[in-house]
Protein backbone atom coordinates (compact mmCIF):
# COMPACT_ATOMS: atom_id res chain seq x y z
CA UNK A 1 0.00 0.00 0.00
CA UNK A 2 1.38 3.27 -0.66
CA UNK A 3 1.38 6.59 1.59
CA UNK A 4 2.97 9.94 1.33
CA UNK A 5 5.98 8.67 2.64
CA UNK A 6 6.62 6.49 -0.91
CA UNK A 7 4.00 7.78 -3.15
CA UNK A 8 4.81 8.84 -6.32
CA UNK A 9 3.92 11.68 -8.26
CA UNK A 10 4.52 12.73 -11.67
CA UNK A 11 4.70 16.05 -12.34
CA UNK A 12 4.51 17.43 -16.12
CA UNK A 13 5.06 21.66 -15.92
CA UNK A 14 6.76 23.58 -18.63
CA UNK A 15 7.07 26.65 -16.45
CA UNK A 16 11.03 26.15 -14.34
CA UNK A 17 10.09 28.18 -11.56
CA UNK A 18 6.25 26.46 -11.18
CA UNK A 19 7.90 22.85 -11.78
CA UNK A 20 10.61 23.69 -8.77
CA UNK A 21 8.37 24.99 -6.26
CA UNK A 22 6.09 21.40 -6.80
CA UNK A 23 8.85 20.08 -6.47
CA UNK A 24 10.12 21.32 -3.37
CA UNK A 25 6.61 21.13 -1.48
CA UNK A 26 5.80 17.21 -2.64
CA UNK A 27 8.86 16.13 -1.61
CA UNK A 28 8.49 18.48 1.86
CA UNK A 29 5.18 16.72 2.31
CA UNK A 30 6.76 13.32 2.16
CA UNK A 31 6.36 12.16 -1.71
CA UNK A 32 8.82 10.94 -4.62
CA UNK A 33 8.43 13.23 -7.90
CA UNK A 34 8.99 11.24 -10.92
CA UNK A 35 10.54 14.56 -13.17
CA UNK A 36 9.38 17.48 -13.03
CA UNK A 37 9.15 16.95 -17.06
CA UNK A 38 8.55 19.85 -19.49
CA UNK A 39 6.74 18.50 -22.62
CA UNK A 40 4.52 15.45 -23.70
CA UNK A 41 7.06 13.35 -25.04
CA UNK A 42 9.45 13.86 -22.12
CA UNK A 43 6.37 12.31 -19.97
CA UNK A 44 5.60 9.99 -22.20
CA UNK A 45 9.06 8.36 -22.18
CA UNK A 46 9.22 8.16 -18.18
CA UNK A 47 5.65 6.56 -18.12
CA UNK A 48 7.68 3.82 -20.53
CA UNK A 49 9.67 3.15 -17.68
CA UNK A 50 7.98 4.34 -14.30
CA UNK A 51 4.53 4.11 -12.96
CA UNK A 52 3.38 6.87 -10.83
CA UNK A 53 0.54 6.79 -8.02
CA UNK A 54 -0.92 9.96 -9.33
CA UNK A 55 0.35 12.62 -11.87
CA UNK A 56 -0.17 16.33 -11.70
CA UNK A 57 -0.45 17.84 -15.46
CA UNK A 58 -0.38 21.01 -16.17
CA UNK A 59 -2.62 21.41 -19.54
CA UNK A 60 -0.99 24.08 -21.43
CA UNK A 61 3.16 23.09 -22.08
CA UNK A 62 4.29 25.52 -24.28
CA UNK A 63 1.89 25.26 -26.50
CA UNK A 64 0.98 22.12 -26.64
CA UNK A 65 -1.36 20.11 -24.58
CA UNK A 66 -1.05 17.39 -22.08
CA UNK A 67 -4.20 15.14 -23.58
CA UNK A 68 -2.30 13.05 -24.66
CA UNK A 69 -0.31 11.92 -21.52
CA UNK A 70 -3.86 11.97 -19.80
CA UNK A 71 -5.08 9.36 -22.24
CA UNK A 72 -2.14 7.23 -21.39
CA UNK A 73 -2.56 7.49 -17.64
CA UNK A 74 -6.14 6.83 -17.92
CA UNK A 75 -5.83 3.92 -19.49
CA UNK A 76 -3.62 2.65 -16.87
CA UNK A 77 -6.57 4.02 -14.33
CA UNK A 78 -3.81 6.62 -12.45
CA UNK A 79 -5.53 9.22 -10.84
CA UNK A 80 -4.75 12.70 -12.66
CA UNK A 81 -5.05 16.43 -11.23
CA UNK A 82 -5.34 19.16 -14.10
CA UNK A 83 -3.20 22.58 -13.20
CA UNK A 84 -4.72 25.19 -15.43
CA UNK A 85 -5.76 28.74 -15.26
CA UNK A 86 -8.35 27.39 -17.29
CA UNK A 87 -12.14 26.23 -16.22
CA UNK A 88 -13.09 22.12 -16.98
CA UNK A 89 -14.43 23.32 -20.23
CA UNK A 90 -10.91 23.72 -21.33
CA UNK A 91 -10.61 20.06 -20.95
CA UNK A 92 -11.50 17.56 -22.94
CA UNK A 93 -14.81 15.57 -22.45
CA UNK A 94 -13.02 12.44 -21.84
CA UNK A 95 -11.17 14.18 -18.94
CA UNK A 96 -13.92 16.83 -17.76
CA UNK A 97 -14.66 14.34 -14.74
CA UNK A 98 -11.43 14.52 -13.23
CA UNK A 99 -9.77 16.64 -10.13
CA UNK A 100 -9.11 20.18 -11.53
CA UNK A 101 -6.67 22.98 -8.95
CA UNK A 102 -6.50 26.43 -10.85
CA UNK A 103 -3.73 28.59 -10.67
CA UNK A 104 -2.52 29.97 -9.30
CA UNK A 105 -3.19 27.53 -6.08
CA UNK A 106 -2.53 27.66 -2.62
CA UNK A 107 0.09 24.77 -1.62
CA UNK A 108 -2.18 23.69 1.55
CA UNK A 109 -5.16 22.93 -1.06
CA UNK A 110 -3.28 21.28 -3.58
CA UNK A 111 -1.50 19.22 -1.26
CA UNK A 112 -5.43 18.29 0.15
CA UNK A 113 -6.79 17.67 -3.52
CA UNK A 114 -3.57 15.13 -3.40
CA UNK A 115 -4.30 13.31 -0.72
CA UNK A 116 -7.81 12.90 -1.50
CA UNK A 117 -7.12 11.43 -4.66
CA UNK A 118 -4.82 9.11 -3.41
CA UNK A 119 -7.16 7.83 -0.78
CA UNK A 120 -9.89 7.77 -2.94
CA UNK A 121 -7.34 5.09 -5.42
CA UNK A 122 -7.11 3.18 -1.96
CA UNK A 123 -3.51 4.59 -1.11
CA UNK A 124 -3.63 6.26 2.21
CA UNK A 125 -1.94 9.48 2.23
Amino acid sequence: MTTAVNARILVVEDEALIAMDLQALLEGAGYQVLGPVNSPQAALALLERLEPDLALLDVNLAGTDVFGVADTLAKRKSPIIFLTGHTQLRLPEAHRHRRLVVKPYLPHLLLQAIQRALVQRGSPA
